[in-house]
């Protein structure tokens, strides 16, 4: 997503990172902005530094990482494998090491957001995007030994191009084609809301929930 570079230089500025320390980047999201930090993948894709991974079963030693950081690969989780996944980012860190991670905040505050939020519930309802509950977050970083969590709203105001509002627009052509052929119907209501929405007022990224935490 190159209309969102600047907000993902604005998440790695806030999570404060030494640019010579050993960086986790998973999900593997954060290519252009931490060059030299190991990037976890889960399809193989032509990068320097990347590692496939199984989120919930890293395959790192124990205490390797000075930092491990996230930008919106979380939303892709389920909420029941969460723990699963801070279970494994606590193990991978070193003492002191921070875990800063972002999420989609699924409250739009205008209507371009709107858009967002009604293409973002067509892809929930198909299982390709999760929406979390930040103090069951808040639990699970705690249950797995992160102390001082910090937790900030980050309203954005960025645009989304049209050339992919049309991508999300052929795409839900395709799911539709699919439902129909399946015998639903609840994607194609989704889609003509969200069909109409984005049509008068274009598409822009949801706020997100900036959250950090530490490795005592």
């Amino acid at each position: 997503m190159p209309y969102a570079a600047q907000d993902r230089q604005e998440f790695v500025k806030r999570s404060n990172l030494n640019p010579r320390s050993r960086i986790l980047d998973f999900g593997g999201t954060l290519t252009n902005e931490l060059p030299s930090a190991v990037f976890g993948i889960t399809k193989p894709r032509q990068l320097t530094n990347s590692i496939l991974i199984k989120p919930v079963n890293l395959p790192f030693k124990n205490s390797v990482f000075d930092a491990v950081v996230s930008y919106h690969y979380l939303d892709l989780i389920p909420p029941d494998m969460l723990g699963h996944v801070f279970r494994e980012i606590a193990r991978v860190l070193k003492k002191e090491a921070v875990f800063s991670f972002m999420i989609l905040l699924w409250v739009p505050r205008n209507e371009a957001q709107r858009s967002s939020l009604l293409f973002n519930e067509l892809l929930k309802t198909i299982g390709a995007i999760y929406a979390h509950e930040f103090e069951d977050i808040s639990n699970k970083l705690s249950a797995y030994g992160f102390s001082e969590i910090t937790v900030e709203t980050v309203k954005r105001e960025i645009m989304i191009p049209r050339d992919y509002t049309r991508s999300h627009l052929l795409m839900l052509g395709d799911l539709i084609k699919r439902e129909k052929e399946e015998g639903g119907t609840g994607i194609k209501t989704l889609a003509r809301q969200y069909f109409a929405q984005v049509n008068v007022s274009g598409e822009a990224m949801m706020p997100a929930v900036h959250f950090m935490a530490k490795k005592p």
